[in-house]
């Protein structure tokens, strides 16, 4: 994955300098050049990140689609399991069981419906911190560090699931760890805002 990621920047970081706005689709098709069958779903995943499932034909920066990318395509398992920990959260249930991610558990991104006008989207933010805390304990797959989680989710006391991904992948911090995995420069230090 970091190799892939590796080339991916490398191959493409000129779309990003010079500010081309793309869709997930050309998106997809700059992936495809480095792997043809690179699944659209990974893409996709990406895309709503980015587009909150609002209009998925929208254009989107390259730094904006590579920070969201590589958040969901580095971090995918944890990221199945953090939405399955959202999901009890939501519903009530007790959010210390052990999570086992099905295949069925991509379809955690349609948002939550509100039951009515009074109601707070979303979760608590400590507790839900508290669950990513202890799924990163235990967790064999690659995690963010949870000290940047903890950063990303410090101003906020409720988040949705949409949230707690933008709020990863716009974190400088997190950018940065993923950047010396590739051993390369944080997108950020290229990229014009």
């Amino acid at each position: 994955r970091v190799s892939f990621l590796r080339a991916f920047w490398r191959c493409f970081r000129t779309v990003g300098k010079n500010g081309d706005l793309l869709t997930m689709k050309e998106y997809h098709c700059l992936l495809q050049l480095l792997c043809p069958d690179f699944p659209l779903e990974l893409t996709q995943k990406a895309a709503r990140i980015v587009l909150m499932d609002d209009a998925m034909d929208c254009l989107m920066s390259f730094s904006d689609f590579l920070f969201a990318f590589q958040i969901q395509f580095y971090y995918s398992e944890f990221l199945d399991s953090v939405a399955a920990i959202y999901e009890d959260l939501l519903s009530g249930k007790n959010p210390n069981t052990v999570i086992v991610p099905t295949s069925s558990s991509g379809q955690h991104r349609q948002r939550p419906a509100l039951g009515g006008a009074g109601t707070l989207e979303g979760v608590e933010a400590s507790l839900f911190y508290q669950c990513l805390e202890n799924l990163c304990d235990r967790h064999k797959y690659s995690c963010p560090p949870p000290a940047l989680v903890k950063e990303a989710l410090s101003n906020v006391q409720r988040l949705t699931f949409y949230g707690f991904l933008m709020a990863l992948s716009k974190h400088r911090g997190i950018n940065q760890a993923l950047a010396a995995t590739r051993k390369e420069k944080p997108i950020s230090n290229w990229v014009t805002a």
